[in-house]
């Protein structure tokens, strides 16, 4: 058989490149459609031999290069490599876990089988693969994020920035972490666990403010929340205050099997004035804890979202700050889980700026609507809000991912800057956490509307020194980019962020180790 001469040029440049390690921009594909083309010139070999071994060079250089999936720009291409007969399909947060509606095509007369999406550039999807009605990990895929039900793998996009302080620092001092502790509660007739993280340094501190932590056993846990190792870095590094956490668990003392998180996080009175009237005066009794209203945390995501909010309206006496992780506010509106007012009217109807909060939502099928509705509500009643969407679905690797961002939200440390940020007036804003900074800093910015982006850092004399977004399409709403430290000295440094709308400028310190 005689190759066209599209396949003889495909295969000859996938054998150079299998010489060589292969980073993902040097793959011979400027853009997806390019990509594709290459699939179906592959897929178009009749020898299958040939064809074999044209997919082998392609797979080798596409391992190398940690492209499978294979993701450039905004868009992304599931790939699987099986069986000639068996169909695959994708399920994830993009499609509600349902294989249905990810049924992928095989590609002409090879043994794969691919699926095209177009995400935002910044987006982290967790997904499987379902093969023969079974659903698996991608075999071919090393990026993995666990859930509550285990690990799922990871598309990650070409923007997507990975959290760095989710990985423990060697020189941060690691804090004490109890085994489980129980406590007979009398408003809910039955015992319950919670964990106690207290800092590095403990025995010389005092007036500690305290993180409260629903799902606590999945917060504290390295491969979900990875709450303890983002706490002793931040508050090694300044970031965060000094800080207590109790984890409280949900589940059955003696019977873990019996999660109680839907009916204790779900309009529970009883659950409400556990933590407020049982929990916190034993804490308080036990550790050098600050006893205002102000010096507490509640944290929670999904229901537990719904019971920080919950928690704060039925006990504001005791707790002032909450923190709120795609919140499944929709249960508030719901016969079937909630009587009475719903959450919005409550918020409503609450005093005006009562609270300070932080919350996020994911905008990949993670209630984002009404997580932007409770947003507007909030400020409405000029409570104290920090507000961030991130382009994830319903996922550990969104919340573990902005746990950082609590802290220096509602427990900031002395490398936090507390100074307000002028919003432009185009709507434009940009600032940075932590600032100033030490060993890096994350530029946080806003757009009104969807535009091309480009981002910017100069040093004192005018010299670009970092580019973080050269014309990349961003959708409306809030975005981060990282500025490493490894590569600046310190100093002062002007960051620029240029949309269609306008430009805003912010100054960002980095000091010295």
């Amino acid at each position: 058989m005689r190759l066209p001469a599209s396949a003889l040029a495909l295969l000859a440049l996938a054998a150079g490149l299998a010489a060589a390690p292969v980073a993902a921009q040097d793959l011979p594909f400027p853009h997806v459609r390019a990509f594709l083309d290459s699939l179906d010139t592959l897929g178009a070999i009749a020898d299958e031999a040939e064809r074999e071994a044209a997919f082998d060079a392609l797979w080798d250089d596409l391992r190398a290069a940690e492209q499978i999936p294979f993701a450039l720009g905004d868009s992304a291409v599931v790939l699987y490599r099986g069986s000639y007969s068996s169909p695959a399909a994708v399920a994830g947060d993009h499609n509600g876990w349902n294989p249905g509606a990810g049924s992928m095509s095989r590609v002409g007369l090879s043994r794969v089988w691919h699926r095209v999406y177009a995400f935002p550039p910044a987006a982290r999807i967790d997904y499987k693969l379902v093969v023969g009605g079974s659903w698996i990990l991608d075999p071919e895929n090393p990026h993995q994020q666990w859930s509550g039900f285990g690990p799922n793998s990871e598309l990650r996009m070409p923007a997507w920035v990975f959290p760095e302080e989710t990985v423990r620092d060697p020189d941060a001092p690691r804090g004490a972490f109890t085994s489980n502790q129980v406590i007979e509660s009398t408003r809910l007739g039955y015992p319950v666990h919670y964990r106690v993280y207290t800092p590095a340094g403990y025995d010389d501190l005092s007036d500690l403010p305290v993180l409260y932590v629903t799902d606590g056993h999945e917060y504290s846990d390295d491969r979900l929340g990875a709450a303890l190792i983002v706490l002793d870095n931040l508050i090694h590094d300044g970031r965060a205050a000094p800080a207590l956490a109790v984890f409280v668990d949900p589940r059955e003392v003696g019977n873990p099997s019996n999660n109680r998180r839907a009916e204790q996080y779900v309009q529970n009175p009883d659950f409400a004035a556990f933590l407020a009237e049982e929990l916190v005066p034993a804490i308080d009794a036990a550790y050098r804890t600050r006893t205002d209203r102000d010096g507490r945390v509640i944290l929670g995501t999904s229901l537990g979202g719904v019971f920080s909010t919950y928690l704060g309206l039925q006990h504001p006496d005791v707790f002032g700050r909450l923190a709120i992780q795609s919140p499944a506010f929709w249960v508030s509106e719901d016969p079937d889980w909630w009587t009475g007012p719903s959450l919005f009217e409550l918020v409503d109807a609450a005093p005006e700026g009562l609270f300070t909060i932080y919350m996020s939502t994911g905008t990949i099928n993670d209630g984002e609507g009404n997580a932007r509705r409770m947003r507007d509500l909030f400020e409405a009643h000029d409570h104290d809000l920090t507000y961030h969407e991130v382009p994830e679905g319903h996922s550990w690797g969104n919340w573990r991912a902005l746990i950082d961002e609590v802290l220096m939200a509602l427990l900031p440390g002395t490398a936090v800057s507390t100074e307000p940020v002028p919003e432009s007036d185009t709507g434009l804003r940009l600032d940075s956490f932590p600032n100033p900074a030490v060993g890096g800093t994350t530029l946080r910015f806003r757009l009104p509307a969807p535009s091309a982006v480009s981002l910017s850092c100069y040093d004192a004399r005018g010299r670009r020194t970092a580019a973080l977004a050269d014309g990349v399409p961003l959708p409306a709403g809030q975005h981060q980019r990282a500025l490493p430290a490894e590569a600046l000295a310190a100093g002062r440094y002007h960051c620029r962020l240029d949309t269609a709308t306008g430009s805003v400028t912010h100054t960002v310190t980095l000091t010295a180790r």
